[in-house]
């Protein structure tokens, strides 16, 4: 089994660009009314988890910098993931379909 897929570094650096230039962002409008709101929005499977683990009491936004980095990685993992598993799930199909 391929632990290594191009699709899951595509939609790995993908999301953590995004992520990237929403948090850039965010400096950007710091101070002003939801300034934060893109960039919560897309690293809400992070915080989902973290609620999760941590007994549904969890805090994120913008201005908590190392969470954003977290949120980053976790997000970026779990986009590789994804990526991964598409990739594996397509190889199948394509190779059952050379076998049949």
């Amino acid at each position: 089994m391929r632990l290594l897929s191009w699709t899951g570094v595509a939609l790995a650096a993908l999301y953590a660009l995004v992520l990237a230039g929403l948090y850039l962002d965010y400096l950007r409008r710091a101070g002003t009314w939801f300034a934060d709101l893109p960039l919560v929005l897309a690293a809400l499977p992070f915080t989902l988890a973290m609620r999760a683990l941590n007994g549904g009491s969890y805090d994120f936004s913008g201005d908590l910098t190392v969470r954003v980095a977290c949120a980053a990685a976790f997000c970026s993992g779990l986009a590789y993931l994804i990526g991964w598993l598409l990739e594996t799930a397509i190889r199948a199909v394509v190779r059952f379909g050379r076998i049949s």
